[in-house]
């Protein structure tokens, strides 16, 4: 199976070391350029595991833009569906690392490439039952964005294509957030395989509402939510079963991107065992089958916190076998 990626792909500037000092002048620290976005570090995790992956998006005409079509292909995620805007440019978020390790972003989309990704476009990209579209909630942040994600949405279901959902909620993408819990309830009904973290659930939905909101996803034909914690267990839950898998204890060194690292992992690893989404229906009623799923996933994220960056920091299947 293919997993076709929808969203953004960005730079993410990274945070490099200590502040150089001039005297008493003020100064901050360095940025380094990486390959980022959330969707594009899915495509780039399924590669670099051997799956087939493929990016759907559009990037500015400047000079983050090829370098990001071109990083996409040094990883061999397909970018026949990468398109070159002149309406917009390429995104970039500016990501600040604390002494453990965790985030805190910076965007600037306010006029991004990817916003323009319109329905003539999605009408190239080929939707069938043997592949899984993947997305994030930045896909339905604005209402640029809306109708054509909802476009290749309706296209996906006509298929009977496995669609994949990563809330991965970034409050800066929002036109506005009140509209957050809404847009993202409303298209979580729709998909195959939802992925949140605890902490987003909680933002989003209240954590005493959490456990109610997974059931009424999966009530509306959700196969398998997932859940995770940072460094916590993980849950995973279906209408049949539930159960949770220790994370490994990992000397984090830059947490950008392990949650992208996981779902990836999770996909590539539906792909080595399911041929269709009639075969995935069937798969997905065994607790061993997503036990498994999940622990592969679980490696794949474990790895990812321990490198810096995005793409450089996704695994291949030696990484993890280690």
């Amino acid at each position: 199976m293919k997993v076709l990626c929808l969203g953004e792909v960005l730079i993410d500037m990274l945070s490099q070391g200590a502040a150089p000092k001039e005297g008493n002048i003020p100064a901050m620290k360095p940025f380094q350029p990486y390959a980022g976005g959330a969707p594009a570090n899915v495509a780039v995790g399924v590669a670099q595991l051997g799956g087939e992956s493929a990016m759907v998006s559009k990037v500015g005409n400047d000079t983050f833009g090829a370098f990001l079509t071109e990083m996409l292909n040094h990883y061999n995620v397909n970018t026949d569906h990468v398109w070159r805007c002149d309406k917009g440019n390429t995104a970039l978020a500016f990501v600040n690392l604390d002494a453990d390790g965790e985030r805190s972003f910076d965007f600037y989309v306010d006029n991004a490439a990817h916003k323009h990704i319109n329905e003539d476009d999605l009408a190239t990209v080929n939707c069938d039952e043997s592949s899984i579209l993947h997305f994030c909630s930045g896909s339905i942040a604005g209402p640029e964005l809306i109708p054509g994600t909802e476009y290749i949405l309706e296209k996906a279901k006509q298929a009977n294509m496995m669609v994949c959902l990563d809330i991965n909620y970034r409050p800066a993408f929002w036109d506005d957030t009140a509209n957050a819990p809404g847009r993202i309830d409303e298209v979580a009904k729709k998909v195959t395989v939802l992925k949140a973290s605890k902490e987003e659930l909680a933002e989003l939905y209240g954590e005493e509402n959490a456990k109610e909101k997974v059931q009424q996803w999966l009530d509306s034909g959700v196969k398998v939510v997932l859940v995770t914690d940072g460094g916590e267990p993980i849950q995973y839950i279906t209408r049949e079963f539930s159960g949770t898998l220790a994370s490994p204890k990992m000397d984090v060194k830059d947490t950008t991107a392990a949650g992208d690292s996981f779902i990836g992992g999770f996909l590539y690893y539906l792909t080595t065992q399911v041929a269709n989404t009639t075969e995935f229906n069937a798969w997905v009623e065994s607790f061993e089958n997503v036990s498994a799923a999940t622990e592969f996933a679980i490696r794949c994220g474990a790895f990812t916190v321990t490198q810096y960056g995005a793409f450089s920091a996704l695994p291949t299947q030696t990484d993890i076998a280690q």
